[in-house]
């Protein structure tokens, strides 16, 4: 039989935060995984999907795709094709979206997270907002995000924060809020 360790020796407390800080990072990253698919992302070049990254303060959204291989090569093949059409005259026909979109994770995980510090999930994508209006992100939010949380985590804390940060205005509100923040202790 194994030996008990005495009462005072033990540490309930810092056990329970060791586990609680497991579970957050099994859900950060399962949130951070499942946003990089074409189900719960919107894709035409596969960068934005690609574009997800996790960390300690908000994500600022400022990469172009055309400024990374391969999806520069796919946007500027979809340009040439936009424009041929453009040139060609009425009636235009719905162009139609790249055969090869590339989906491949930018920003892997590397940290463990604390759940003591807020965390932030964002997009580096410039176009984010736009993206956003589309309703995968929304719909992962509302249906997927629960399952993983109620799935991982054994007690329900901590703070995440899914975010894109909008210096130009678009897509904030009255009161200019920008992020939206998800306790987790509220999915039950």
């Amino acid at each position: 039989m194994a030996k008990r360790k005495p009462l005072q020796k033990s540490n309930p407390v810092g056990t329970l935060e060791s586990q609680l800080n497991q579970d957050f990072n099994k859900v950060i990253k399962e949130i951070h995984k499942g946003l990089s698919t074409k189900k719960h992302s919107p894709v035409w070049t596969g960068f934005f999907a690609s574009s997800w990254k996790v960390q300690t303060m908000a994500v600022t959204a400022t990469e172009k795709a055309e400024d990374f291989q391969p999806w520069k090569s796919i946007k500027y093949e979809r340009s040439l094709d936009f424009f041929a059409r453009q040139k060609a005259g009425p009636p235009y026909s719905k162009q139609t979206p790249p055969s090869n979109p590339k989906i491949q994770i930018r920003y892997p995980i590397t940290k463990t997270f604390n759940i003591k510090r807020p965390v932030f999930i964002g997009n580096r994508a410039v176009y984010a907002a736009y993206a956003l209006e589309g309703g995968k992100i929304q719909n992962f939010i509302q249906g997927r995000m629960k399952d993983i949380i109620n799935k991982n985590m054994k007690e329900k804390k901590g703070k995440l924060f899914l975010a894109k940060d909008i210096s130009s205005g678009f897509g904030t509100s009255k009161d200019g809020v920008r992020r939206s923040e998800i306790n987790i202790k509220d999915y039950q």
